[in-house]
């Protein structure tokens, strides 16, 4: 099969990677001329993870997966060769107008036959499968982070979505080793709308001083099973995303638990993003081995302490 995938950032560098190891020609194409030139050599780097987590025997299986890649610097030609293509992936900012402005420019250009996916982690499909034109065959397939390493994807239909198109959707997971899983078209869809409230509770207990980043992860770890803790996690996510995300269950759902708490606006404020800019909640200097960071300094315990955060 060939895809078409728009955003090569973490997430979509993830779909890149996993479609092109599983024998599928792959089209990209992203806005951002410096995070594009970069992903071929990163998904080429992700595969070679891959292949060494999993133990796969074969030489070339790096080489294989990288041969199956294509990046356009050019628009245009980007969308001929989406022309020819199965599935149209789209991975861009948890931006619900960016998105909408994006599929209205590109997907009426594609015949009919081609499939709407959206990676989006939160997000209606109902407004981008008709910003797109084709909301028969519009779906959201929402994989986690990353994409190659974690075998679960959200499969979200919409309210026109067509029998035919969840069905190809799942089967075509399926055959690319994932394991998909139908969920509700609701804020934050399955995972997120429990995931998200326990994270941003994290953030708001170590606001309030009554957790440390390395005793909450540590908690986590050893108690409940989880392969990284919350804090952790965040900064894979990286703050920004976790800011949009939260932003917007909030806007859809009106619930106070997705209420992005002031320590996270903060770091974003402050370029502590996470994993990606080497400081979040841990100190990323050495990616091997992150050191928990003493964030006493975000503590609120007075109104003056909350003035301060937003300065």
């Amino acid at each position: 099969m060939k895809f078409a995938i728009l955003g090569t950032g973490i997430m979509g560098r993830g779909w890149i990677t996993q479609c092109a190891m599983t024998g599928h020609e792959v089209h990209c194409y992203d806005a951002n001329a410096d995070i594009l030139s970069g992903a071929a050599e990163a998904c080429e780097k992700l595969a070679a993870k891959v292949a060494k987590k999993f133990k796969v025997d074969d030489p070339d299986f790096t080489s294989k997966a990288a041969a199956q890649i294509t990046t356009y610097t050019d628009q245009a030609r980007f969308i001929e060769a989406a022309k020819g293509c199965d599935v149209f992936l789209e991975v861009i900012f948890e931006d619900l107008k960016l998105k909408c402005a994006v599929l209205s420019e590109f997907l009426p250009q594609l015949p009919e036959k081609v499939v709407f996916w959206s990676n989006t982690s939160s997000l209606d499909i109902n407004p981008m499968a008709e910003a797109g034109g084709r909301p028969e065959r519009s779906i959201i397939t929402h994989g986690m982070n990353p994409v190659p390493m974690m075998p679960g994807v959200e499969v979200v239909p919409g309210a026109k979505t067509s029998a035919e198109t969840v069905d190809f959707t799942r089967q075509t997971l399926l055959d690319m080793k994932k394991a998909p899983f139908l969920a509700p078209n609701i804020p934050g869809f399955w995972v997120n709308r429990l995931l998200v409230p326990q994270m941003l509770d994290a953030v708001r207990l170590l606001e309030q001083g009554k957790i440390k980043v390395e005793d909450g992860d540590i908690g986590l770890n050893t108690s409940l099973g989880h392969p990284q803790g919350t804090f952790k996690l965040h900064d894979f996510v990286t703050a920004p995303t976790m800011l949009r995300v939260a932003l917007q269950m909030y806007q859809a759902s009106n619930d106070p638990r997705m209420y992005p708490p002031l320590t996270l606006i903060r770091m974003v404020k402050n370029g502590e993003f996470g994993a990606s800019t080497g400081k979040g909640f841990y100190d990323w200097s050495d990616p091997r081995n992150p050191k928990a960071r003493d964030l006493s300094e975000y503590v609120v315990s007075s109104a003056e302490d909350m003035t301060d955060q937003i300065k």
